[in-house]
This record gives structure tokens, C-alpha cells and sequence, in this order.
């Protein structure tokens, strides 16, 4: 436990509290008008389904496609999630689908274009050829991407049809979407809380029923954050399983790519294994998605928290109350239940830090092409963000104020760190095996409101840790807390064993009702 790192925990939670009346009177009053509801049932059909009745001829693709642009059109002004569409290429696509459709026989294409004319959404690092590509920085306002991000290729080679590229926070290096060129994303069941990131633009879309399923990327939560606050599902796969090529930013460690993935975020757990295979391309036949699972074969391990450490936000109860519930309904169901005790998970955020303080290349928001030896002044830039003439977010200047103290630890504490990082991951590893998993709060809270990320930094804890060691994690949403946010659970398991997951993913959401529209 580093005396640093708790009274930095403690200072951020006491600032939290001094600072909550001025974040609610900044937040504004809650939206009084009720969410819009989604009147076009095709809006709530899962995406395998949905490309089956595409196939089948039971509904057109063009149709499809324009009633998704209608609901972003009606819901995006409440959410500012989208940073750019492309919906009358997308009318196009779906067209030329559809007359595909009428000329090949179904087995065909199920084989070919296992999801043709299924409509999805992409955030805006993942890469869509065409699409902007700033990372949400005024200095690289005007960049776009020249090819896809490898995973959204292999979902267009598949036949589904990108909408849009959606909000993240600049160079994804928040818990809030905020940037100066888009600005803030709302979260769709309160606006007056945040919808997370750095895939914040996908989770309030996805939560709002304006998109089926969307690319996201995750170094330290960044799907499950925002799957969580928006009562969706969201994976992060096992390190390395899909290609992060394409992605801004990044970086040449190549310890980063065991940090960042990219994975599907859905609004139904039925279409997680059909979108991880496709994604993964391939790595597929590693994944071994194709393999029966059967629940009952499956235990359970849990933790409601990460153990004593004042440094630690502590969980909300009603997300406590849910976990409990989850692991009652399968004790119910004759599966093995078990309380799990993993050595130094209490130094969980230690464990994570210390893998970010070993990259050697950290990608710069105050990179500068034309002078690349230029070193901003990191006070200079904090006082310019707060009188509003900074050219970057506060957060992302925040971020590097704290790598700018570069040495996080002493070099034999960052070893032992690392060295305790290795042993808890072969624990884990052993003790879950290839038939068990993990379930653990992704969060300590539900939605924040806005700002209050700030003060909520170690939570972040619950979901990076898992980065740190490469295993994969499936957030699945679990209902509501007692201020009607969504509220859910990760589910992890050993590497290269995400079926686990996917699959006690459908079994709770069958139980507990998974995604549900905001009011």
C-alpha cells in the first residue's frame, strides 16, 4: 500500500465532497421531459436475430438502417454523442445489401456476410476510413482516417454498416466524454451524469436504443465504464485476441497493446460471441466461440471490493446488493458459488500504476508535428484551463500533471509491484481455470455526475487492474440503484476463455433483464 497513492485517494474523495454543491449547480436540474420512447420495434430486435430476418426477406436492410438514423436523429440533441455520420453512404450500403440479398441464396450468405445489413456505430478512435480521427484535440482538428481500424474492417467485411463515429474524451484519457471539438456526451437515463469513457459517445448511444452494437477500445475500463453507466454490455476481450491496429492513439511499447483493447459494446449479450468472432478475425479459432458452454459446468468466484485500502472509493451497496443477487441466482441453480481471496488484489491500483509507469512511450496530447522536441509547460497549460484558454481538456492536461511525476514509485517498489502484478495474474489464472469466473463491481458507484470524475480517480481501479493483467472482462448490467441509474457487474475470466463470460453474460441477463430503455 503506497502512503502516496491513499492520501492522494483520500485528498481527491474529501475534494469530492467540498465540490459537490458547485458540480450540481454546474450540472443543471435533471431533464424534466421523459426520454423519448422507441416506438419502431426493428430498434429492439439483437443483431444475429436481425440479420436472419435481413436474410430471410422479412425486413429490408434500407428500412433498418433509416429507422437507426431516425432514432440517432431524435435522441442525439438530448446525448451529443455523435462526432460525425455518414448516413445517406450508409442508405447506399444498405441498398446495395438488399439487392445482394434478392440474388444469393440465405446459406450463401451466412457463410460470406454473416451480418449483412446490420447497422453499428464506431468510436471515434477505433478508425472508420473517412471518418475523423482528432482523438478530440484542436490540434488535430481536420485528421481522418485513411483505412479502417482493423476490427471495424472485419464487421463491414462481414457485411454490417457503420453509421457514425461517436465522442471520447481528447486522446481518451477520461472517465468523462468531454473534448473541445465535440463537447460533453450526457448520459441518457440523467444528463445530469456523465455517460463515462473514454467510449462514453457508444455507451450513450447504445443505452439511448440509437445504435444495436458499436467498436469500442479499453486501456483502463474504457468499454466497461461506459457499458456500466449505461446500462449495457460491453467486453473487453483477452489481450492481444483483436487487433488494436487502426486505433488513435498509440503507441510503440509493446507493452501497450496488453493495456488497450478494442471490443464489442451491445445492448444484448445474445450478439457478444457472433461480434467477438467477427472482430477478432484471425485470432477467432483461439477464442474457441464455436465450443458448447455449458452454465451449470461453470463456478462461481466473487468479491464485492478490492479489500482494505483507504485509498479505495468504496462500492455503493445497491451495486454490492446486485452482485450478491447474481451469484444467489446461480447458488440457486446448483452451480459452485465461492467467496475468492486473491493475494495483493487490496493493491490493485498499485498493480495497474505500476504497469503504466513501465511504458516507455506514452502517447502526448501536446504533440507537435512541426516541433516535436517542444515541452509545454504542464503548470502553464493548467492555469490557461482554468480561465477557459487552453486549447485541451483539463483532464487530459491532468493526466500528464500526474505522469509528470514520472516515478510513481521507487525503482524497487515498482519491481515488487510488478512482481506482485505477475503473481496475482498466474493466481487468478490458476485458480479460474477453464471453467470458472469472477465476478467483481466494474465500478464503486453508478453514473457520476459531471466533473466529479476527478474525485473518483481510483475507481478506476476496479476495471484497469484487469488491463494490467490481460484478462478478459465482460460488464453486464444487473438493473437499477435506488436513483434509478443503471448499475451492473464485470464478469472475468482466464485468458483466452471469454466464452465463460459471454455466456453467464446471456444467462443474467435472461434472470435480471438485461438492457433496459431509459425513461
Amino acid at each position: 500500500m503506497e502512503v502516496w497513492l491513499v492520501c492522494l485517494g483520500l485528498f481527491l474523495r474529501l475534494l469530492n465532497v467540498l465540490l459537490k454543491p458547485i458540480v450540481a449547480f454546474i450540472g443543471g436540474p435533471k431533464r424534466s421531459a421523459r426520454f423519448p420512447e422507441i416506438r419502431n420495434d426493428m430498434l429492439n430486435i439483437p443483431a444475429v436475430d436481425l440479420a436472419e430476418r435481413i436474410r430471410n426477406k422479412e425486413l429490408r436492410s434500407e428500412d433498418v438502417v433509416r429507422a437507426y438514423i431516425d432514432r440517432i436523429r431524435e435522441v442525439n440533441p438530448l446525448i451529443n454523442a455523435v462526432v460525425e455520420e455518414r448516413f445517406e453512404a450508409a442508405i447506399e450500403e444498405a441498398r446495395k445489401a438488399d439487392v445482394l440479398i434478392g440474388e444469393t441464396q440465405p446459406l450463401w450468405l451466412i457463410k460470406n456476410y454473416p451480418l449483412l445489413g446490420v447497422p453499428f456505430t464506431v468510436k471515434e478512435s477505433c478508425g472508420l476510413r473517412g471518418a475523423p480521427i482528432t482523438g478530440g484535440s484542436l490540434a488535430r482538428k481536420g485528421v481522418r482516417a485513411t483505412v479502417d481500424g482493423e476490427a471495424v474492417a472485419h464487421l463491414r467485411a462481414a457485411g454490417c454498416i457503420p453509421l457514425l463515429v461517436s465522442n471520447t474524451p481528447e486522446y481518451c484519457l477520461n472517465w468523462e466524454s468531454y473534448n473541445h471539438l465535440t463537447g460533453r456526451t450526457l448520459n441518457p437515463y440523467d444528463s445530469r451524469r456523465t455517460a463515462g469513457g473514454s467510449s462514453g459517445g457508444e455507451g450513450a448511444l447504445i443505452g439511448a436504443g440509437a445504435s444495436l452494437f458499436g467498436v469500442g477500445s479499453d486501456v483502463a475500463g474504457s468499454i466497461r465504464v461506459p457499458a456500466h453507466f449505461n446500462g449495457i454490455f460491453g467486453h473487453k476481450p483477452t489481450a492481444g485476441a483483436i487487433s488494436i491496429h487502426g486505433h488513435f492513439p498509440m503507441s510503440t511499447d509493446e507493452k501497450f497493446a496488453r493495456l488497450l483493447t478494442v471490443g464489442p459494446m451491445s445492448r444484448y449479450a445474445k450478439d457478444l460471441p457472433t461480434l467477438l468472432h467477427i472482430m477478432a478475425g484471425p485470432n477467432a479459432s483461439r477464442l474457441r466461440l464455436d465450443e458448447s458452454v455449458h452454465t451449470k459446468d461453470i463456478r462461481i468466484l466473487y468479491a464485492e471490493d478490492m479489500g482494505f485500502n483507504l485509498g479505495h472509493l468504496p462500492v455503493d451497496d445497491d451495486i454490492k446488493m446486485a452482485l450478491y443477487r447474481a451469484v444467489q441466482y446461480f447458488k440457486g441453480h446448483g452451480l459452485v458459488t465461492e467467496r475468492a481471496e486473491f493475494e495483493h488484489m487490496a493493491d490493485g491500483m498499485e498493480l495497474a500504476f505500476s504497469v503504466l509507469q513501465s511504458l516507455t512511450d506514452v502517447p502526448s496530447i501536446f504533440h507537435n508535428p512541426d516541433n516535436p522536441k517542444a515541452n509545454p509547460s504542464l503548470l502553464l497549460e493548467l492555469a490557461r484551463c482554468a480561465v477557459g484558454l487552453s486549447q485541451y481538456s483539463l483532464a487530459g492536461v491532468m493526466f500528464y500533471v500526474i505522469l509528470g511525476l514520472k516515478n510513481f514509485f521507487a525503482t524497487e517498489r515498482l519491481e515488487q509491484y510488478q512482481q506482485q502484478a505477475a503473481a496475482l495474474r498466474k493466481q487468478m489464472i490458476d485458480t479460474l481455470g477453464t471453467d470458472g469466473v469472477f465476478f467483481f463491481p466494474t465500478y464503486p458507484t453508478a453514473a457520476l455526475r459531471h466533473y466529479e470524475s476527478f474525485g473518483h480517480i481510483m475507481g478506476v481501479g476496479y476495471t484497469m487492474l484487469f488491463n494490467a493483467l490481460g484478462l478478459p472482462a465482460t460488464h453486464v448490467p444487473l438493473g437499477f440503484d435506488r436513483n434509478g441509474l443503471p448499475i451492473g457487474i464485470q464478469v472475468v475470466a482466464a485468458p483466452y476463455q471469454d466464452r465463460l463470460g459471454l455466456c453467464i453474460a446471456r444467462e443474467l441477463e435472461a434472470a435480471f433483464g438485461g438492457w433496459q430503455a431509459p425513461a
